[in-house]
């Protein structure tokens, strides 16, 4: 049976690798005119787009790895079908889901090295990415901090609600600034209005708090509040590339986002119920942040789902060509994004549990897949 299995996977390796190529080619695509941007219309050196280029393509590997496994299970088992070799085994005693052994354990050796690769190469992929882009951002940095969206710009995470594009005021304003000694210092305002030139951006805020911890252990938590206060970023293109020691959401390890949620934890335990508003923020927060943590698995275990539900539809459709495996699996990578990113959106927003919406599609797929493989059985 070892045979079998080994044949079974070779069927798959070509495959996979030929999707992948293909899949990660239309994806770099996408990237490619923003690319021609920055070197035709901005002038930013050939060398700094190619490391660009370079520091994308761990984000498309995460997406495209697993997604090569449906097609390389889709082209595998239509031809063997085709060739009637399934119907050979079946003969022979061997069921769909012995023949799938092979595949499965290819597929989890995928969801591992996904896993390490998601957790390792990717984050510094994206930390190093966003440090190069805020170098090569536009000209007037205040451009860049838009109604609704987190934005990074060195040490600061900036969070304004709404925005006047004309006058530049602000609404209900967030700033979080890492200080040097790596503690966390956040700013609230109702309003403000932004200030920028080429070397800083200008916060004048009004009606705000300041919270900050004190002490060696961060056993104290100072709260200020203020009725006018100034902000001052510093923007320096030409160290804005040094490494800056906050990180996103997407530039951490499941270990580094474990640690960012357990002291926003911390830090609603030192609220309590004084400020409902801060720790519906926070607690919103904490959410999206395990939606990271179950990112980085429930995507590369993807691999498994789709291989457990692409075997027994190409049985039954007994097509080995690529573009009738490309088209099936086109459609169902649509299928598995919607419930993807919804799930995301969802959970967010802390309307569902991150756990909930992160690993639905997957087991979504593999009760299809059971179903698939029960009914295709019984033929």
């Amino acid at each position: 049976m070892k045979k079998l299995d080994d044949y079974i996977v070779k069927e798959h390796l070509l495959p996979f690798l030929g999707g992948l190529s293909v899949l990660t080619l239309i994806m770099i695509l996408d990237r490619v005119f923003d690319l021609l941007d920055l070197f035709l219309r901005k002038g930013i050196k050939f060398l700094i787009v190619l490391k660009v280029f370079i520091l994308s393509l761990p984000f498309i590997l995460a997406l495209t790895v697993p997604m090569a496994a449906l097609i390389a299970t889709l082209m595998a088992f239509g031809r063997l079908s085709q060739d009637f070799e399934v119907m050979a085994m079946k003969s022979f005693g061997i069921s769909l889901k012995r023949m799938l052994f092979g595949p499965l354990v290819f597929g989890f050796l995928i969801f591992v090295v996904m896993s390490i690769f998601d957790n390792t190469v990717l984050p510094d992929a994206n930390h190093k990415l966003k440090n190069l882009l805020i170098d090569i951002h536009e000209k007037k940095p205040v451009a860049q901090i838009k109604e609704g969206v987190f934005t990074n710009i060195d040490n600061y995470l900036i969070y304004v609600r709404s925005k006047n594009e004309r006058t530049s005021e602000v609404k209900d304003v967030m700033i979080q600034q890492v200080l040097p000694d790596g503690r966390v210092r956040t700013i609230f305002a109702d309003a403000g209005k932004l200030v920028s030139t080429p070397e800083k951006i200008v916060f004048y805020l009004k009606n705000g708090e300041i919270h900050e911890t004190e002490g060696p252990r961060e056993e104290q938590y100072r709260i200020v509040k203020f009725m006018k206060q100034v902000i001052t970023i510093p923007v320096n293109f030409k160290l804005i590339m040094h490494q800056r020691q906050y990180r996103g959401a997407r530039e951490m390890s499941a270990s580094m986002l474990y640690n960012r949620i357990e002291r926003l934890k911390r830090e609603i335990k030192r609220f309590g119920n004084t400020d409902r508003g801060k720790v519906k923020y926070m607690r919103k927060r904490i959410s999206q942040l395990w939606v990271e943590i179950h990112k980085k698995f429930s995507i590369p275990f993807a691999a498994i789902a789709f291989i457990l539900m692409g075997a027994p539809i190409a049985v039954m459709t007994k097509k080995s060509g690529f573009s009738t495996a490309f088209g099936i699996s086109f459609l169902l990578f649509m299928f598995y994004y919607i419930f993807l990113v919804g799930g995301e959106e969802l959970a967010d927003r802390a309307i569902i549990p991150p756990l909930v919406a992160m690993w639905f599609p997957n087991i979504l797929f593999i009760g299809i897949g059971l179903y698939l493989l029960k009914r295709e059985e019984k033929v």
